[in-house]
């Protein structure tokens, strides 16, 4: 039996010789902007697999803050009924560069549940290989999920703080957001990167004001840089992801702590480092959601 802690990165071929595994379940984790994801899953996808949406399904609101992981007990339940259980297998896929997946991956391991494993490639590679579809919904045995939080995989604003203390704190950040939005000239939002105002320096976001910028000193790993667009969206080879992330200044010996808008596309650069090899990697969950909608919190712009 694969053990998929050790194997993080499965390929089709892969999956499709082990859909029939009773210990197995794929979610589908598609999301788009729009609220599309659901439908999308609906009109066909690989067969067995549930359709869980972070932001529909994962997420909550606190203190103002959109896009939080569930709490444990929530999360708990979520799992359960999608037929997750303690010792349950995952596999789970998004589609092109869209970070579902991962964000789904990252929430397992910092759960406690590290059996689970990105599609390469996704639904996106799947469908290019002509592989079946299925629209049928799948019936999910009673399960049992027992969450066992594991604080390394999560950061928050006083651990970045900490970071900025000095050179000597040993903690990298990793800003995998898009380059407008890492220069300051957009803020994140579910349609994509709203760009401020000629001579604003924040824009209004569901109803409350966010500043463009990033965490000062944070590296630039645009998500997106970790996949191979000409090969179906997968993930570029270990060594190349480990070459780019070392020409960046991003170091296996730090602490690497990535951060987005809300904290999704972070969670794709964080399983690209976990591929490379890094080994203290964690997700600032709140990302610039709450960084960059207080304004006592210090930032750069270009």
């Amino acid at each position: 039996m694969t053990d998929l802690s050790y194997h993080p990165l499965v390929d089709t071929t892969w999956l499709a010789e082990h859909l029939a595994d009773p210990a197995l379940r794929v979610v589908d984790a598609r999301w788009r902007g729009d609220g599309s994801g659901q439908q999308r899953y609906l009109a066909g996808h690989i067969s067995g697999a549930v359709h869980l949406d972070w932001h529909a399904d994962l997420a909550y609101t606190a203190g103002g803050i959109p896009d939080l992981l569930l709490p444990p007990g929530d999360f708990a339940a979520v799992m359960a009924a999608a037929g997750i259980g303690d010792h349950t297998r995952v596999v789970v896929y998004a589609d092109t560069n869209y970070s579902g997946a991962t964000r789904l991956w990252w929430a397992l391991n910092y759960y406690g549940h590290d059996q689970v494993a990105v599609l390469d490639g996704g639904l996106t590679k799947w469908q290019a290989e002509s592989r079946p579809l299925s629209a049928e919904l799948p019936h999910c045995p009673p399960a049992a999920f027992t969450p066992h939080p594991q604080p390394r995989w999560l950061a928050t604003a006083a651990d970045v703080e900490r970071a900025l203390a000095g050179p000597d704190a040993g903690t990298c950040l990793v800003d995998s957001r898009p380059p407008e939005q890492y220069a300051g000239r957009a803020v994140w939002t579910p349609a994509g990167s709203l760009y401020l105002p000629p001579g604003q320096e924040s824009v209004e976001v569901a109803g409350q004001p966010i500043r463009g910028g990033r965490i000062p000193g944070a590296r630039h790993l645009h998500a997106e840089r970790n996949l191979d667009p000409a090969h179906y969206w997968t993930y570029l080879d270990p060594e190349a992801i480990r070459r780019q992330a070392l020409a960046l200044g991003i170091r296996p010996e730090n602490r690497i702590i990535t951060y987005c808008g809300v904290g999704i596309s972070a969670s794709l650069a964080l399983f690209a480092l976990h591929l490379a090899g890094y080994p203290n990697l964690a997700l600032y969950d709140a990302s610039w959601a709450e960084w960059g909608t207080d304004p006592a919190r210090p930032i750069e712009r270009d």
